[in-house]
């Protein structure tokens, strides 16, 4: 499911597409996202990884808002 770019928020996870949790860092001027992102079941804090994307992008990959810690474990 797609949002809306405008619709992305710094400080809030996205569960992706992909499987992995992304937290929103900042949003630049040019509308790319800086992010970290974790494989959805790793929580420790050494699984985030930096990365960039454009905003277009990012929010095409969006499936939708979760918790930071969330895991497919707590979906239940």
């Amino acid at each position: 499911m797609s949002v809306p770019p405008e619709s992305i928020e710094v400080g809030k996870c996205y569960l992706m597409e992909t499987g992995h949790v992304r937290q929103v860092r900042r949003i630049m001027p040019d509308g790319r996202v800086q992010f970290e992102s974790r494989v959805g079941h790793q929580r420790n804090p050494g699984a985030w990884k930096p990365g960039m994307q454009s905003g277009r992008s990012f929010a095409d990959l969006i499936e939708r808002e979760v918790p930071c810690d969330w895991t497919p474990e707590r979906e239940g």
